[in-house]
């Protein structure tokens, strides 16, 4: 039903609207007072039954109800980035998205199926190795820096001593690892057991 102004005070059944995205969120009674419209954000048109995976919502401009898919809580991928995307409006899956997750980060979409990305695995591995040099680096400085100043301070055991030198020893090991040659690098053991 059309809502027509009318000179009487009155009572009538709406459909209201969320308004962001116009979809039907219950149906109420509304008092409309005489020579006024309807509230904001409802009609008197009936939506009709939205079955699973859709959702009721209002074309404003056409004065009719339009079933449109809804996806909202689905996890869907980027074909981008591989990235998780979480959908939050109702409507067809968005651009750019797939529901196929990728197997690993280093895959990329070629337009209907993830496939491995051997520059991007390449470029993972390098970065997990500089990170891991790194790493190692760290706490090796932090070892040969409390050692070096026991023996400088006279207050070294012979112990410390040894391990000063183990610690050396290691940090020129762990200079001389270029991360590009990953995965192929025999990493030199961390003195002691420490890691």
């Amino acid at each position: 039903m059309t809502f027509k102004m009318t000179d009487q005070d009155r009572i009538i059944t709406v459909y209201n609207l969320l308004e962001s995205t116009r979809e039907f969120i219950g149906k109420g009674d509304a008092f409309i007072p005489a020579y006024t419209g309807l509230p904001a954000n409802c009609t008197t048109i009936e939506p009709p039954k939205a079955k699973a995976g859709f959702t009721a919502v209002f074309d404003a401009e056409n004065q009719e109800w339009i079933l449109s898919e809804d996806h909202r809580g689905e996890v869907v991928f980027s074909t981008e980035t591989g990235l998780e995307v979480t959908i939050t409006e109702p409507g067809t899956y968005p651009d750019g998205t797939t529901t196929i997750a990728p197997e690993n980060p280093c895959q990329k979409w070629d337009g209907g199926a993830w496939v491995d990305d051997e520059d991007a695995a390449r470029e993972a591995q390098v970065n997990e190795a500089e990170a891991h040099k790194k790493t190692l680096l760290n706490l090796a400085n932090g070892a040969i820096a409390t050692l070096q100043d026991a023996v400088d301070l006279d207050m070294a055991t012979d112990d410390e001593k040894q391990s000063l030198v183990e610690f050396k020893k290691f940090r020129v090991l762990l200079s001389r690892i270029n991360p590009e040659d990953a995965p192929d690098i025999v990493w030199p053991e961390v003195p002691g057991n420490v890691a």
